[in-house]
Formats: C-alpha cells, sequence, structure tokens
C-alpha cells in the first residue's frame, strides 16, 4: 500500500511538471499561474503545493529533469584521463548539441529558458540555480583547457578562462538561434562541423 502511495504521488508530481512545461512553453512564464497549471493537470492548487514550495521551485524542478544527461558529461570531462583533453572537450559538446537537436522536451524546455522566460523576483531562487549550472559548466571547462595548456595544446595567446568564456558563450548563442530558427542552425546533423569550427581557433596551430 505505501509503495503504491508513493508511486500515486510521483505520477502526480510528473503530471504537475508536465502541464507547468506545456503551459511555461505555450504561454510564457509569468503569465502562467498555478491556478492555470492545476487545471492543466488535473489537480488541486493544494497538490501542487504538496509537491512544489511555489512557483519557483516548480520551475527549478522542470530544469531539473534536463539537466541531469549534462552534469554526468560534465562530471566525465572533470575526470577524464584523455591524454589529449580537446578531444574531450569535443566529445562533450557535440553530444550537449545532439541532445538539444534529437530531444523535443530539451528543445521545449530550453526554448521556456531562452525565449519564454521573464526573470523577475518570483523566479529568483530558481534563475540563482540556473546561474549555478553556468558557472559550473564553465568552471569545468576551464580546468579541461587549463590540461590543454599544461600539454601544450591550447592556444598560447588565449588563457583557459577565456577559452572557457569563449566556449559557453558560442555554445550559448548557437543553442538561442536554433531554437528559433533550427532550419539555419541544424544542431542534431551539423554539431560536430559546429564544434570543431571554433575548437580549431582555440587549439595551438601546428
Amino acid at each position: 500500500m505505501v509503495r503504491r502511495t508513493k508511486a500515486d504521488a510521483e505520477a502526480t508530481r510528473c503530471t504537475i511538471l508536465d502541464a507547468a512545461e506545456q503551459l511555461f512553453y505555450e504561454q510564457g512564464v509569468s503569465r502562467t499561474t498555478l491556478e492555470k497549471i492545476a487545471r492543466a493537470a488535473g489537480v488541486t492548487r493544494g497538490a501542487i503545493y504538496w509537491h512544489f514550495t511555489d512557483k519557483a521551485d516548480l520551475f527549478n524542478a522542470m530544469l531539473e529533469r534536463i539537466r541531469l544527461p549534462f552534469r554526468q558529461m560534465l562530471s566525465e570531462l572533470d575526470h577524464s584521463t584523455e591524454t589529449d583533453p580537446f578531444l574531450r572537450i569535443r566529445d562533450v559538446m557535440i553530444r550537449s548539441l545532439e541532445i538539444v537537436g534529437q530531444s523535443e522536451q530539451h528543445r521545449r524546455v530550453l526554448t521556456i529558458v531562452f525565449h519564454r522566460c521573464e526573470y523577475i523576483d518570483e523566479l529568483n531562487p530558481a534563475v540563482r540555480q540556473q546561474e549555478h549550472l553556468n558557472n559550473e559548466v564553465h568552471d569545468t571547462m576551464q580546468r579541461a583547457f587549463s590540461r590543454a595548456a599544461q600539454a601544450g595544446l591550447l592556444n598560447p595567446a588565449i588563457t583557459p578562462a577565456l577559452a572557457a568564456s569563449a566556449l559557453n558563450a558560442y555554445l550559448g548563442g548557437l543553442i538561442a538561434k536554433y531554437l528559433l530558427h533550427p532550419e539555419q542552425c541544424d544542431l542534431a546533423n551539423h554539431a560536430a562541423e559546429l564544434i570543431d569550427g571554433l575548437l580549431l581557433g582555440l587549439k595551438k596551430p601546428d
């Protein structure tokens, strides 16, 4: 009985998250109320508050559903023993873009983050969580580029911190462009070429 109750609770939580994700995507975050989410999910507002503290908590939980594969790849990059760090950086970045290009859910959630979200006071906790992940990406990249510099592979005119910032900004720009105009920036099929174009400029010339 307890096991079934937990399963029911988890199913309700997922239903609420699915409804919130769809409404955030269709209407934008600021125009989507908890009341609208409750109606779309077929639950009461009390059920939402049972699972989530507030709208920011729900928003962050929605983001967490797509963050896991990216965090796993960052961990792989941080613990890589690859003699050429550029190969591991390339692999992680290509896989990241391919996930966005191939997964409808990732595209929907990232569209919300990039194009449907006003970072107003009620979302501040979720914004801080997203900033923490962005900093985590930057720091992991910087450590990887530091290893590349130690191996004599990084362009000496570029510091590891600058290389990490450039790659992070480039990826963000690619994803934002793709979400608006996928026909101009095919991440699913051209991820390798897009990443190689940037990394070529960061590597030490032969």
